[in-house]
């Protein structure tokens, strides 16, 4: 008589590599049409000249930002795979000065002010605690419609793990979005009024997991977006 099972740890290891193989081979294996048809498009407007319409003109700008667009989307799958094979170095990392560096990079493009109290020392995935900083940071900074962005940035010390808080001063979702955020390209605004990917916040709970942590979001509609975190103290 048959009957089903639950798979084995290595079954679940033996699908996850698969996965993380099939994300990055498709990645690489993209890149080379999309590039050619951004090309393509690129040399028929240098050859059409001033014979261009302006209509055509329109459609191979569009094709062009769709292919740009593409390509980063591709680049997210290929970084979202990444998780589990690269930034593997555990180091010393004070978060304070570890947020401050992910805030330089986010300021770069945007303006944004962050508060941060009471963030520990911790031997751990440096580059990835960082990169969560960063898309979480992004994050606030892109979806606001405040004149003054802000950030306030604070950690709990639990028995196993410390608690981040980060939590801003943004446009805020709606509550029956709260569940999606996490869904790779997913955006709870139109595609066509921001040029975000949906790949920021799904890599932070990739990599929040991969350290073997959890992470959770509450917020309002016009009064901001709070994320909370666990990330263990040691390893694993």
């Amino acid at each position: 008589m048959m009957h089903s099972e639950q798979p084995c740890a290595q079954q679940l290891e033996d699908l996850q590599k698969e996965y993380e193989e099939f994300a990055y081979i498709v990645s690489h294996d993209l890149k080379a049409p999309l590039r050619a048809i951004s090309n393509l498009s690129a040399w028929i407007a240098e050859d059409l000249g001033d014979d261009l319409s302006p209509d055509v003109e329109k459609n191979i700008q569009l094709l062009q930002k769709r292919a740009d667009r593409m390509e980063r989307m591709i680049n997210g799958l290929l970084e979202f795979s990444r998780v589990p094979r690269f930034d593997l170095e555990v180091r010393e990392v004070n978060v304070t000065q570890l947020v401050q560096q992910a805030s330089d990079r986010v300021r770069q493009n945007h303006a944004l002010e962050i508060h941060a109290s009471s963030l520990p020392t911790l031997t751990t995935y440096g580059k990835k605690l960082e990169t969560v900083f960063f898309h979480l940071l992004q994050n606030a900074a892109t979806y606001t419609q405040h004149e003054n962005p802000q950030v306030w940035i604070s950690a709990t010390e639990e028995e196993n793990a410390f608690l981040f808080q980060v939590k801003d001063n943004g446009m805020g979702m709606k509550e029956e979005t709260l569940d999606k955020v996490f869904k790779m390209f997913y955006s709870a605004q139109a595609k066509d009024q921001h040029d975000g990917l949906g790949v920021g916040l799904s890599l932070v709970k990739k990599i929040v997991q991969f350290a073997g942590g959890t992470i959770s979001v509450t917020s309002t509609l016009g009064a901001g977006t709070e994320f909370q975190f666990f990330w263990p103290k040691t390893v694993q």
